[in-house]
């Protein structure tokens, strides 16, 4: 009997060990794919190549990896208003941010109203219903890069708004349970005093009302003439949003980059994700030696731990505007190697 259990005991052992080895097999598989179809998708996205729909590189919500471009944690929309036109109301549970192409307008946010115009960067806060409406006298056109990290925390849950309403409300028709979410946000948002104490916990806790002061305080508007450029090793850049930004969205970072004609940025690699959408001018990317040209409108992609950089080929300045996602980019996969200098950098 003794020698019976031990056999099934070591039967079980050994299917155990072939599931988890048929498991690591199946994932080093699936990962060369995926390195594969990295290696053949296009580092420069262009317009007519779009997916069709709201998010042009790849549908957040359904999470399909890799099949307009080699990134899986970046996606991005575009906003297109006429004049005097405005969007539809929605509300979704992740924070936004549109940095501004062309044109200007307001940012309407739960009733409050935010003045906006080309170059800026406009922040929405989480489960927030908003607008984008364009002035009179010309359009507005804006780039909604997003992180497609929501899917897999299940927060893809959007708000249907009575659209034809003076002030637009939550329609009971709408997805998921509305008065459960709208009662959690507002639970959250009426913690206003930081907790006291002395442990590691209590700095946890005291985060929440921190960042309800930051989202009431805030600008819901960065202002790229408030927003100053630095010559760097990586060529001339303003920040928007950084690690060090105080703003209601702290999902990615934004930068803006200007490059002169005939000149080229800085080279260098990270692990995280990289999306630019050129805003200006015409030029290429080489990627670890691979030449991909870019001009106006295009969208570059950059996969992880690529080494990169960006020329300058045309007669006027290029300008560039950068998204990666924060946590993952400064805290998560260390930090950014710098392989050589712009052009135009000096010491």
């Amino acid at each position: 009997m003794a020698d019976k259990n031990l056999g099934s005991e070591l039967g079980s052992q050994a299917e155990t060990a072939a599931e988890h080895s048929y498991d690591y097999e199946a994932r080093f598989i699936k990962q060369k794919r995926e390195q594969e179809r990295i290696n053949i998708l296009p580092r420069v996205i262009k317009p007519a190549m779009f997916a069709k729909g709201e998010f042009v590189l790849g549908d957040m919500r359904v999470f399909s990896r890799y099949t307009v471009a080699p990134l899986s944690t970046l996606t991005c929309g575009f906003l297109d208003l006429q004049s005097g036109a405005a969007s539809d109301p929605r509300r979704i549970i992740p924070s936004l941010i549109a940095y501004i192409i062309e044109g200007s307008g307001e940012s309407i946010q739960d009733g409050a109203r935010f003045r906006f115009a080309a170059g800026d960067t406009v922040i929405v806060p989480p489960y927030t219903i908003y607008q984008f409406v364009s002035d009179a006298a010309h359009g507005v056109r804006a780039w909604l890069p997003q992180v497609r990290l929501w899917h897999g925390q299940g927060l893809l849950w959007r708000d249907g708004i009575n659209k034809g309403s003076p002030h637009p409300r939550p329609l009971p028709e709408g997805e998921g349970n509305q008065e459960k979410i709208a009662a959690i946000f507002q639970a959250r948002r009426e913690i206003h005093a930081p907790v006291t104490g002395k442990t590691r916990y209590d700095w946890f806790l005291s985060r929440l009302a921190e960042e309800n002061r930051i989202e009431r305080e805030a600008p819901r508007v960065i202002r790229a003439a408030e927003c100053r450029w630095e010559m760097t090793r990586q060529g001339k850049l303003k920040f928007h949003l950084s690690r060090w930004s105080e703003a209601a969205s702290t999902v990615l970072d934004l930068v803006a980059q200007e490059i002169g004609p005939g000149e080229r940025s800085g080279e260098h690699r990270h692990i995280f994700e990289e999306l630019m959408l050129v805003i200006k001018g015409r030029g290429y990317d080489l990627h670890e030696g691979t030449r991909h040209p870019w001009g106006e409108g295009d969208l570059i992609c950059v996969p992880p731990m690529i080494i990169h950089q960006h020329v300058n080929d045309g007669m006027e300045a290029a300008q560039l505007v950068s998204v990666w996602p924060r946590q993952p980019g400064h805290e998560l996969l260390g930090g950014i190697e710098q392989i050589s200098n712009a052009s135009d950098w000096r010491e």
